[in-house]
């Protein structure tokens, strides 16, 4: 038992509160963080809505004016989310040397900002309007700030996290899509349970929600763009689901063995038991398949030495997709076949919309606060759910529980499936 890998603080930013009790409060309310998008102009997209995150930039974070010139929001949402968790483990105590503190996240694509390139553009403008190479390389470039290339690798924002926190240890960054969040974890696990680090802060960022990612998302086919309002906007589940929105967020965690977090005095939040990870795309979508899905999390429940029946509840990624809830039903009743009626399922995505890189992790910190406070919340805006579904959806109001173990999904939109078990 002492050497189990346990979870010994945690960060949340999303779209209804920039920490985990903001956050879980309104949850539990009932409110959704899904609306119009604001920030710039959305006419000509098909999908107008998305659960954006406020209040959150470099004033309130202290951020140093040289270093915001290359951060976004997706930048700002890390640090916030990476700052509480490494308070809430204590490991700005420094009984830690920094060598021996890890660092892994799963983070998506940055866009660029059109100010940041317009000032080049301008001055390399020929008299009929055309676009002169010549003016742009014999000065015009210098409008660019020297910085503006580092700007758009995303990893240059997980640097400054870590030179923030004083983090040199073990560390890797995983992208674009939801599973990278999972997968971040899961290296954690592996960097503890090996020895590689003592303690390791782990967990994803979303995409910052801007006019390339609600276009890349439109290109993928996952979003819903038939103009519901905000209460259908994304129906993880539904009867009537038709696609998801994006969601802005970052969820944080930090892992270390339960016999290290006892000598230095810190209570575990929850235990990370085991987990799969699996591959198997459906045939002209960028949907998993139910196969895939069924494999991740058979694995993960074989790793931790448990049966189906001992799973008290599964987070699922339910985001609302027409396909890929269908598949995710059918992996649920596959697996867990002899218990179907037993287990609750829960997700997040119709109050928070879909974080990509964040989701998982957003997820993995929602289920501690489950084991803790034994209460799940309802999934919003799936009051009609799906017809085949045989377990049960917590809708309406939230469930009182008192799970001992939570299964965790998640997935991309290129096949790649990964299940997490937390156990109280």
């Amino acid at each position: 038992m002492n050497n189990r890998v346990i979870i010994s603080g945690a960060g949340l930013v999303s779209s209804l509160g920039l920490s985990v009790s903001e956050t879980w409060d309104a949850l539990l309310a009932g409110r959704c963080g899904i609306q119009q998008i604001d920030g710039f102009d959305t006419q000509g997209f098909g999908c107008r809505a998305a659960a954006q995150v406020h209040g959150l930039g470099p004033v309130e974070l202290g951020i140093h004016p040289r270093d915001f010139r290359i951060m976004d929001k997706h930048s700002y949402m890390l640090m916030k989310s990476s700052r509480d968790a490494f308070r809430h483990s204590r490991l700005d105590s420094g009984d830690i040397p920094p060598e021996d503190i890890g660092y892994f996240a799963g983070m998506g694509m940055v866009d660029y900002n059109v100010d940041d390139l317009l000032p080049a553009v301008v001055q390399s403008m020929d008299e009929e309007g055309r676009f002169d190479y010549d003016k742009f390389f014999s000065g015009a470039f210098q409008q660019i700030h020297p910085l503006w290339p580092l700007s758009m690798l995303n990893n240059i924002n997980f640097c400054q996290v870590a030179i923030d926190l004083g983090i040199k240890g073990d560390n890797t960054t995983f992208c674009p899509h939801a599973d990278s969040g999972m997968h971040s974890i899961i290296e954690a696990y592996n960097s503890v349970l090996g020895g590689k680090a003592k303690a390791v802060l782990a967990g994803g960022v979303s995409e910052k929600v801007s006019p390339l990612s609600i276009a890349r998302a439109l290109w993928s086919g996952i979003l819903n763009t038939s103009g519901n309002n905000q209460e259908s906007a994304c129906s993880p589940f539904g009867m009537d689901r038709r696609g998801t929105v994006l969601g802005e967020g970052s969820g944080i965690v930090s892992l270390e063995l339960q016999s290290a977090a006892e000598q230095r005095g810190v209570p575990p939040l929850a235990a990370v038991t085991g987990y799969g990870t699996s591959f198997g795309l459906t045939e002209g979508s960028h949907c998993p398949t139910a196969k895939a899905m069924s494999l991740s999390m058979e694995q993960a429940i074989a790793r931790a030495n448990l049966g189906p029946s001992d799973i008290d509840m599964i987070i699922a990624h339910g985001d609302g997709t027409l396909m890929g809830d269908k598949h995710e039903i059918e992996a649920i009743h596959h697996t867990f076949s002899g218990c179907i009626d037993k287990v609750s399922v829960y997700s997040s995505k119709g109050a928070l919309g879909h974080m990509l890189g964040g989701a998982a992790a957003a997820d993995v910190v929602l289920g501690i606060c489950i084991l803790q406070h034994g209460i799940i919340p309802a999934v919003y805006g799936s009051r009609l759910q799906d017809e085949s579904i045989r377990f049960r959806l917590v809708s309406g109001n939230p469930a009182e529980a008192h799970p001992r173990r939570i299964m965790i999904n998640s997935r991309s939109y290129e096949g790649q499936c990964a299940s997490l078990i937390l156990e109280k």
